[in-house]
């Protein structure tokens, strides 16, 4: 029996539209003066090479349409971004272009602004720093909204050699009939631009291909014409699609796809080098989704596996286009079985049944036994994301305190982004506070400085959902309630829970020093 609420797309819409459609002046609503910031970053905190990923909307001859960019910059330490180099994947196809006369500013608490010029104008970003060597980005222009993250780069990985092995990726975004895709699957470099043992699973409109084989001629390249040693810049063709490419690490690949007019985006990660069995999964794991079939859904729980092929402690919160799921449902029970292929490459299946919901269908391929790419199979949903290996908790409010930066994505009347830092403090009450710069990109208007306050509430023993409530008091009161699950006391998964407007929203926390 296949439930009855079906999902939607993956939240953030993925995509641009005009060249310089994302350039021009914000329609900026700043809020009153924050308390003067506290920590301890600077602009010295950005300091060297960063790649970066972002999807998102943008106007395009009238029309909501999706975008990716991604790309390599270089900072100072010092508020000038000193080059650099990006590709985009707008409506009238994929372009490249080098950074030129940039900026940034970085306050005390690891928030602060990009500013990036090429030849056809300057986009404009809010960022957060986690830590010196990564951070999470949203996009600030008028007619134009998208978010991200980026990581501090190794240059000594700029080259077909660093990149060996074993490596699982997740991809997502638009087919040329413009219908949501979700690819996730795994494959081996050799280190000399070859690729062997390609193995995937699309997910089109809901419509799921099964485990397939990587089509002839797959390959990676890091750029010869001088992008690849000096931004990290390559090629590739991975489960059948075109790719540039930009190496944050060995580990590490950021991916845009580049076949108009298809759009996606993604990363590949390196995988343990390990033959990976049922035994491989034998702790808890919290796991947040997003995706769509004919609205936005956003989807996040947790599960432990048994290491034998058994799944208990289910919990789930789905928001399907302001449409609440809840499991254990209310008077139901719920339980489930997984499975590992027998090839010891990491793929597998999960499935869960609710006694009054119905059943969940799922597919992953294991980066370790702590992380995995996750894609749900049900009928008309397209949907991604990742499992963790969760804390085995207790987690109290004591445990979570501290300052995180934060990224959030979503649509209401249409796609918005959110990024900024959240401070937690272990007292009952209004433990939670923060401020935020988002952007709205059905109304065009960009905010910033954006106060908001609320109670973090744990439900013992805290690894299953915690509810976090967060109210804006201008330029009017608004509030956002999420579920929580906490994968540790460093990472909380977040998904809307707003039952009352057709409005979807996820992201996470992430802990800063």
């Amino acid at each position: 029996m296949n439930r009855s609420i079906k999902h939607l797309v993956p939240l953030a819409a993925i995509l641009l539209a005009s060249l310089c459609a994302a350039c021009g002046s914000s329609t900026a609503i700043v809020g009153p003066p924050p308390p003067p910031p506290t920590g301890t970053f600077s602009n010295a905190s950005l300091k060297g090479q960063y790649a970066f990923l972002m999807s998102g909307t943008e106007l395009c001859g009238g029309l909501s349409t999706p975008f990716t960019r991604a790309g390599s910059f270089t900072a100072d330490g010092n508020g000038h971004i000193t080059g650099g180099l990006e590709d985009v994947n707008v409506c009238n196809g994929p372009f490249t272009f080098q950074f030129t006369n940039s900026a940034y500013s970085i306050t005390a608490d690891g928030r602060g602004t990009l500013h990036l010029t090429n030849n056809t104008g300057t986009t404009n970003y809010s960022i957060t720093l986690s830590s010196a060597i990564q951070g999470v980005i949203a996009q600030t222009d008028v007619n134009s909204t998208a978010s991200g993250s980026f990581q501090r780069q190794n240059t000594a990985a700029f080259s077909n050699p660093a990149i060996a092995n074993g490596y699982v990726f997740d991809f997502s975004g638009i087919d040329a009939s413009k219908n949501p895709e979700s690819v996730i699957g795994r494959f081996n470099a050799d280190g000399a631009g070859g690729i062997s043992a390609g193995l995937f699973d699309a997910n089109v409109a809901g419509t799921t291909s099964n485990q397939q084989l990587f089509p002839t001629g797959a390959f990676y390249q890091v750029d010869t014409n001088g992008d690849g040693t000096n931004f990290g810049r390559g090629t590739a063709s991975i489960a059948g699609h075109n790719f540039a490419f930009y190496i944050v690490d060995a580990t590490r690949l950021k991916l845009l796809g580049t076949d108009f007019p298809e759009a996606f985006s993604g990363e590949a990660f390196a995988q343990q080098n390990i033959s990976f069995t049922a035994a491989s999964l034998n702790s808890g794991f919290a796991f947040l989704l997003g995706g769509s079939s004919t609205g936005p859904v956003a989807t996040a729980g947790r599960f432990t596996a048994d290491g034998a092929g058994n799944l208990s402690g289910i919990f789930l919160d789905e928001n399907n286009n302001g449409a609440l799921t809840l499991l254990p449902s209310q008077g139901g029970t719920v339980a489930g079985t997984y499975t590992v292929d027998a090839n010891g490459l990491g793929g597998g299946t999960a499935t869960w049944t609710d006694t009054k919901v119905g059943t969940f269908t799922f597919i992953f391929y294991l980066i370790s036994p702590t992380q995995a790419v996750f894609q749900e199979t049900d009928s008309k949903i397209t949907s991604d994301g990742t499992f963790r290996a969760q804390t085995a908790g207790p987690i109290s409010a004591a445990g979570l305190a501290g300052d995180f930066a934060f990224v959030w994505t979503g649509v209401s009347k249409d796609e918005e982004d959110f990024v900024g830092q959240l401070k937690l403090t272990s007292a009952s009450g209004n433990n939670a506070s923060g401020i935020m710069d988002f952007n709205e990109f059905a109304a065009g208007n960009q905010f910033f400085n954006i106060q908001f306050s609320g109670p973090l509430a744990i439900t013992a023993p805290g690894t299953g959902p915690n509810t976090l409530t967060l109210t804006t008091t201008f330029p009017s009161p608004r509030t956002f309630n999420f579920t929580a699950y906490a994968v540790d006391s460093n990472t909380v998964f977040l998904v809307g829970a707003e039952s009352n407007r057709p409005s979807v929203v996820e992201g996470s926390i992430a802990r800063q020093p």
